[in-house]
């Protein structure tokens, strides 16, 4: 089951607590090594730029805090802490612990249909166009939007995603978005603000992504083809839930340069108001970013290796084409393409 193996990655996260924090200790230094590099480049002396470089930075201290409580070591903790403390407190008084018991049971049990009806009307359909057109690449059961479909899907190649693309006719849009039941943390600050530099996590999509699943900005524009392909000027599509809560919907974020891990990227819109990315998560991406970016931003060599299966795909099936037969013909035509066919 889905929450299992995400309740079991973090478990593994918080027992192996120290190499994680020299990770993230890495990956900081590395990001500020880049920035000193740049400075320097730009005509600074070695001080100066390492000055600059932690000013522009922020604080690593909160920015690690803040980096752990994305990754839910604080929360375990805090958890596990509290667990510890209600028992010994509830060992004390049994005969008051016999009645909070039972009183829990029956709430529960009383509960648990109402969730069921809640979990099936809004937790099961994410807030996309015509969801029972779209289908992921990989398996004939389960629409993009099931919470089911988190587990399982056959990934593909950078390659294999843009030749099927372009010999789907079935399909009327072919998305792409990378794999794995979580998102990739960035380090993001927005330019000329004393704003800390904050781990956030961002998901790299291809540029036809949000017009595959149909949907609207809540303010500016989406991404389109343009800005998902080698050389286009490096732009994001910022959350919703991120405008409102962190900038309060202010319209100038629009337009805005961010630091993203150390490059300068344009914020070009706001997602719509409800959309929480293609999967389900408790930590929903921040920020959308092209897949082309992906080389730049966060470095990784294998964007467009033909050996590295590294992406989702979904497609959004032209009316009167079975669904099934269309998820299966394009798992059986990305196949075709790996093999070399």
């Amino acid at each position: 089951m889905v929450w299992a193996r995400r309740f079991w990655l973090r478990l593994q996260t918080l027992f192996r607590r120290n190499r994680n924090s020299q990770r993230l200790d890495a990956e900081i230094q590395f990001h500020l090594d880049q920035q000193i590099e740049e400075n320097i480049a730009a005509g600074m002396s070695r001080e100066e730029a390492c000055y600059a470089a932690m000013r522009a930075f922020g604080n690593r201290t909160v920015l690690k805090k803040e980096t752990r409580d994305t990754w839910g070591w604080i929360w375990l903790e805090q958890v596990g802490d509290d667990i510890r403390y209600a028992f010994r407190q509830l060992s004390k008084t049994p005969g008051f612990t016999a009645t909070a018991v039972l009183t829990l049971a029956l709430g529960i049990g009383a509960n648990a249909a109402i969730f069921t009806l809640v979990n099936a009307v809004l937790m099961k359909n994410l807030p996309v166009a015509d969801p029972k057109s779209l289908v992921r690449i990989g398996d004939n059961n389960y629409c993009c939007v099931s919470q089911e479909a988190l587990e399982d899907y056959t990934i593909f190649s950078t390659e294999i995603y843009e030749r099927l693309k372009k010999n789907a006719p079935e399909f009327e849009d072919l998305a792409a978005m990378q794999a794995g039941f979580e998102w990739r943390p960035v380090i993001a600050r927005r330019d000329g603000t004393r704003e800390s530099a904050r781990s956030v996590m961002g998901e790299f999509v291809s540029g036809n992504y949000f017009r595959t699943l149909g949907l609207r900005p809540q303010a500016g524009r989406l991404f389109s083809d343009e800005d998902d392909r080698s050389g286009a000027p490096m732009a994001a599509v910022m959350s919703y839930e991120t405008w409102k809560n962190s900038y309060g919907r202010d319209e100038s974020v629009i337009g805005s340069t961010f630091w993203i891990d150390t490059k300068a990227v344009i914020i070009v819109g706001i997602a719509p108001a409800g959309f929480y990315g293609d999967r389900l998560s408790s930590t929903p991406p921040e920020f959308y970013l092209p897949i082309e970016t992906m080389p730049v931003l966060a470095k990784v060599p294998y964007v467009h290796d033909a050996n590295v299966l590294w992406l989702y795909m979904i497609g959004r099936v032209k009316p009167g084409v079975q669904m099934g037969g269309a998820a299966s013909k394009g798992e059986r035509a990305g196949q075709a393409v790996a093999g070399g066919d």
